[in-house]
């Protein structure tokens, strides 16, 4: 089966104590089956989220602010 990978743009990630938190809570919502960050420091972060479907952008919005987190928007 194929795997479908959204990427999200956060905000407010500064170290990988971050891409920890984020990771773990992103990782926790259904369909999740993957989580990938490229931290950028001071900036807008990717994060890359991988499953069977995609994943519900509200859970994974939620996620990123349960991490303490911004989630801005989705890269085209």
């Amino acid at each position: 089966m194929e795997t479908i990978t959204t990427t999200y743009t956060v905000t407010g990630m500064t170290c990988e104590h971050c891409v920890a938190a984020v990771s773990t809570e992103v990782g926790q919502v259904d369909g999740v089956n993957a989580v990938e960050v490229e931290l950028v420091p001071e900036g807008t972060s990717l994060v890359r989220v991988s499953g069977q479907a995609p994943a519900d952008r509200d859970a994974v919005s939620a996620a990123v602010d349960e991490a303490g987190y911004v989630l801005t928007g989705v890269v085209a």
